[in-house]
């Protein structure tokens, strides 16, 4: 608390004479809804208070003595101990503020940090949730990519050519475009509830957009052209005549597979993996239109606060969570690809 306090718990007269200069000061520079922006976004419902405030400051309503009195009297608000405590822990340029919010963390009455309450945590369950989807992504794309990744590489050189320039063609398109088509086929006058309500397998649309099941179908749809294109150049360089050689042997085709093809193509798998998930660790678009309302994932939320409230500072604290999850990953995939070509002797 500011030097002065008084006994009521509030500020002394002082601290309260350089509020009102300081905030005439704000006011003649033109930053008082700057000012007011930041205490609202600390002590909610304080944005009109310091826009009033300074406005009677530099008009010269609140120059008589005792100043606090005057304040107190005209702006009941000041009466907010919680508002003093913040802008006590406001003297240093620099603040945790944002970090910790983007936590859903805050500074307590007695500056240790405390869990915001459940109403407003909503950031950790949105990264959980973004980290969640991108690795169920990741997955299913590697699953997928690795029999078309086969197919590409064990077919003729002219079917080839075409599996392949079929899983290049979505790159051509534009983001945007796919994700659309996604919410045209999926709607519920779409071509697939139709399908499904002509050949009698439901009786009525079933609610395929909007849900989570299609974020996932847009996402892989988009992202697995990289896994495929990661893994067919590492399955190329594998000889053919390795599986030949342990099926010969007797070994089960699972078991060859699993055994002699999976170490030697890993590495792909991996590279892929990471490709895939970085891209869809910061996936906004897609999200936001084929997503549900509990499916948006934290770039959307950076999005908002850069494009729509243009609170920078709780856009840059989350950006610096996905920055940091993404390092950490990057590590993990880089230290599993270490592992495994070690293992396979492929270095």
């Amino acid at each position: 608390m500011p030097a002065g306090k008084a006994e009521s718990g509030l500020p002394g007269e002082p601290v309260f004479a350089a509020l009102v200069e300081d905030l005439a000061d704000a006011r003649r520079a033109g930053k008082e809804g700057v000012l007011a922006q930041l205490v609202n976004q600390r002590v909610v419902g304080s944005r009109f208070l310091v826009i009033k405030t300074a406005k009677d400051a530099a008009d010269g309503k609140l120059g008589m003595r005792p100043v606090r009195d005057e304040v107190l009297a005209q702006q009941a608000g000041w009466k907010n101990i919680d508002l003093w405590q913040v802008i006590a822990r406001q003297q240093s340029a620099r603040t945790d503020y944002y970090l910790l919010a983007s936590l859903d963390l805050k500074r307590g009455a007695d500056n240790s940090i405390e869990a915001v309450s459940a109403d407003r945590a909503i950031f950790v369950d949105a990264l959980l949730r973004t980290i969640w989807i991108s690795i169920v992504v990741t997955v299913i794309c590697a699953v997928l990519a690795v029999p078309l990744a086969q197919a590409i590489v064990s077919a003729p050189p002219a079917w080839s050519k075409l599996m392949f320039a079929l899983i290049l063609f979505p790159l051509w398109t534009s983001l945007l475009v796919r994700t659309v088509i996604w919410i045209i086929v999926l709607q519920k006058n779409g071509p697939v509830n139709s399908t499904l309500l002509g050949l009698g397998i439901v009786s009525e649309p079933l609610d395929l957009i909007y849900t989570r099941f299609s974020l996932y179908l847009a996402m892989v749809q988009v992202l697995l052209p990289m896994m495929v294109l990661s893994v067919v150049a590492v399955m190329r360089r594998v000889p053919t005549t390795y599986m030949r050689a342990a099926l010969s042997l007797g070994a089960p085709w699972l078991t060859a597979w699993r055994r002699v093809q999976l170490p030697l193509i890993l590495p792909g798998i991996l590279s892929g993996g990471a490709i895939v998930f970085v891209f869809a660790l910061g996936y906004y678009i897609t999200p936001t239109l084929v997503g549900g309302p509990t499916d948006q994932m934290i770039s959307s939320y950076i999005a908002f606060y850069t494009n729509s409230t243009l609170n920078w500072g709780m856009g840059a604290a989350l950006s610096l969570q996905l920055l940091m999850i993404l390092v950490l990953f990057a590590f993990l995939f880089w230290t599993a690809s270490v592992l495994f070509r070690s293992k396979a002797h492929v270095v």
